[in-house]
């Protein structure tokens, strides 16, 4: 009923024209609401398989009777195997074949870094999923050369071998992307989501290992504001003071 940044859908990000963060049902209308051309982008990384991130059966409307293009560009896609396999249960069998071979696979294993274009891309496990022992959900370091993202959706607190891992990174962060799904709340390691009060927990450590400073950009995303989080000047009101920046949709920066 209020609106505005009150309203979150889904959530994705992009990165400069040409690299995606998830595929949710939203896309197509992130696409109308805030102009994106979705034809640049050449990189598609998807965190998990949880339809809010992965929705693959909208790669229809890259085929024809759809697109407005005669012809599509391939799209590189990175996932887990677990996000592959999904894709071909329920997605598969719908997808046009002049448009299925123009989706280029990459199937992504922890803590391998992969090149797409001018980005290194780090996956590293996230705590999440737990109701699918065998799934892979990914958290991922996005790095080119002069800065970085992490960007930790959807995840509880870190795996000790996360940090493990990210001990060996020489630089810190430019921006890190919080997972706060349960607002102001604290939920401890294994919830599969994050409150402010784990952020809190996970950022000291971060800051500890040197890799998060007053120079990195804290933003506090992937919630609800008509679920249990709270509403986005409240959550304002309590985050901003301890140095985070409380995301809405169609926020961008410049980094």
């Amino acid at each position: 009923a209020l609106g505005g940044r009150h309203i979150r859908t889904r959530s994705q990000s992009l990165i400069n024209d040409d690299l995606l963060l998830d595929f949710p049902g939203d896309t197509y209308m992130h696409a109308l609401h805030y102009g994106l051309d979705l034809a640049k982008i050449q990189y598609l990384f998807v965190t998990h398989c949880h339809i809010d991130h992965f929705y693959p059966q909208e790669f229809i409307l890259r085929g024809s009777g759809f697109s407005a293009f005669t012809m599509n560009a391939p799209l590189s896609l990175y996932c887990s195997a677990d996000t592959k396999e999904f894709f071909d249960t329920v997605a598969a069998p719908y997808i046009e074949p002049c448009c299925a071979e123009l989706l280029q696979w990459h199937i992504l294993e922890p803590y391998v870094p992969v090149q797409a274009g001018p980005y290194t891309v780090t996956p590293l496990p996230a705590n999440h999923m737990h109701e699918r022992p065998t799934a892979q959900p990914f958290l991922y370091l996005i790095e080119d050369g002069a800065r970085s993202l992490l960007y930790c959706h959807d995840t509880g607190r870190f795996y000790e071998e996360v940090f493990t891992y990210l001990s060996t990174v020489k630089k810190p962060f430019s921006m890190i992307s919080f997972d706060c799904t349960l607002g102001d709340c604290t939920k401890g390691p294994n919830n599969g989501h994050m409150g402010l009060g784990d952020v809190q927990v996970l950022r000291s450590r971060l800051q500890e290992m040197g890799l998060c400073t007053a120079d990195t950009l804290c933003v506090l995303n992937h919630f609800s504001h008509t679920g249990k989080s709270n509403l986005y000047h409240d959550l304002c009101a309590i985050a901003e003071p301890m140095g985070y920046l409380v995301s809405y949709d169609g926020m961008a920066f410049d980094l």
